[in-house]
């Protein structure tokens, strides 16, 4: 279903820009705007929502950078470790910068794929089960990487919307030293997101 929640999108605006919607092109080179998408870790419970804001300067015409920062809902991973069951619920702000390659695909529409990196400020918090056995409520500075695809179409001499797919690896250390508990969950996951565009 979320698959689907991504794709249509995508599919609607390869063929609005093949109607002549998207016969404009984005000749200015910096542009910032909102965007907001759906995260989710590879061993949680549930996804998170996140929404937030994101910069791009365009270094001619294959290449550009990104910068953006989001804050993500909470997410809630189930353990059973030291003979307790428990909970862990976890949010972050990630502060990200990308390397973006466009593709020359089709005209007035800008295919790219995106790679970089970033740092998530994490805040973790332990069910009462888990804190009777040691682990306690903590805040994280965790490094990931990220890569993936989307693209852009623009709406306007000055307006454009992109969507993407990125795949996110990150260190998260949910418990502390002498424990298995990093081992038994990751937060690697993927994103999907969408932006609406300000070039000026």
């Amino acid at each position: 279903m979320r698959k689907t929640l991504f794709f249509l999108p995508l599919l609607t605006l390869l063929l609005w820009s093949q109607t002549g919607w998207a016969e404009v092109e984005i000749e200015n080179t910096f542009g910032f705007g909102p965007r907001g998408g759906y995260y989710r870790s590879q061993d949680a419970e549930n996804g998170a929502w996140y929404v937030g804001f994101q910069a791009r300067l365009r270094l001619g015409e294959y290449f550009g950078i990104e910068g953006a920062i989001d804050y993500r809902l909470e997410e809630k991973f189930n353990l059973d470790v030291g003979g307790a069951n428990g909970e862990i619920r976890q949010h972050s702000y990630p502060v990200t910068a990308s390397l973006l390659f466009f593709l020359p695909v089709l005209p007035h529409l800008s295919p790219y794929l995106v790679g970089g990196a970033g740092y998530y400020f994490t805040q973790i918090d332990f069910s009462e089960e888990l804190e009777a056995i040691g682990f306690d409520d903590q805040t994280e500075n965790v490094f990931g990487w990220h890569a993936g695809a989307g693209l852009e179409l623009p709406v306007s001499d000055h307006v454009a919307v992109n969507l993407d797919f990125r795949w996110i690896f990150l260190d998260a250390e949910f418990g502390s030293g002498g424990t298995t508990l990093d081992e038994d969950r990751t937060s690697d996951g993927y994103a999907t997101t969408a932006a609406l565009m300000y070039y000026f």
